[in-house]
């Protein structure tokens, strides 16, 4: 589950062959973990604190984590400076692909729960349409994931493809459109979904 995601990149992962705790960029490099995903997990490490430590439980900034070698220097340009393909999260007022940060800024604290909430405009609260079904494919074409098993195994395809390959039915395609089109989830919502169905398909 995604808890679980999470509580693995506080907590760190194990590595299967020798037992020993890793980081969470160790895992992605490792298949343990879909790079887009650990770069999300990665993203919200450096907002809420620093990257983590997991054998040493603490948090180091962005530009030391990376001199004592936390991550190399390709994962250091994303996470130093993202791009519109590497922005994973999604503002459904202003149809904006944001980082952790960015989304995080645009948040407010509720006072009885100390929760970071986004307020929605009433027209994404409504759930009106913030793409068309063409703009919606083309997302999905440009989109592209690293399928750890099943049938597009050590391949990087987009997801339109897998969404209509076999492991998916019509109905759960239109359904995955039809969300996106109204803004209820994002990419990286959908690129989770497809490695859950993929791997539950596959066991």
């Amino acid at each position: 589950t995604l808890f679980r995601s999470a509580e693995r990149a506080v907590a760190g992962y194990k590595d299967p062959y020798t037992g020993e705790k890793i980081s969470l960029f160790q895992a992605m490099k490792k298949d343990l973990i879909v790079r887009d995903h650990g770069i999300r997990l990665l993203e919200a490490q450096i907002a809420t604190g620093g990257i983590i430590d997991p054998v040493n439980s603490h948090r180091l900034p962005l530009d030391m984590a990376y001199k004592r070698n936390y991550f190399d220097e390709e994962m250091n340009k994303i996470l130093s400076d993202p791009n519109d393909d590497t922005k994973g999260f999604f503002d459904p007022n202003t149809q904006e692909n944001l980082t952790y940060l960015q989304l995080m800024e645009r948040c407010v604290t509720d006072p009885e729960t100390g929760l970071c909430l986004l307020p929605l405009t009433d027209k994404a609260a409504k759930g009106e349409l913030v793409y068309t079904d063409t703009e919606a494919k083309d997302v999905f074409k440009k989109a592209t994931v690293s399928v750890p098993f099943g049938k597009f195994q050590g391949k990087t395809v987009n997801i339109w493809e897998i969404i209509n390959s076999e492991y998916f039915t019509e109905e759960q395609k239109r359904d995955l459109l039809r969300q996106y089109r109204t803004g209820k989830i994002t990419v990286e919502k959908i690129i989770r979904i497809i490695i859950t169905v993929v791997e539950d398909r596959k066991s």
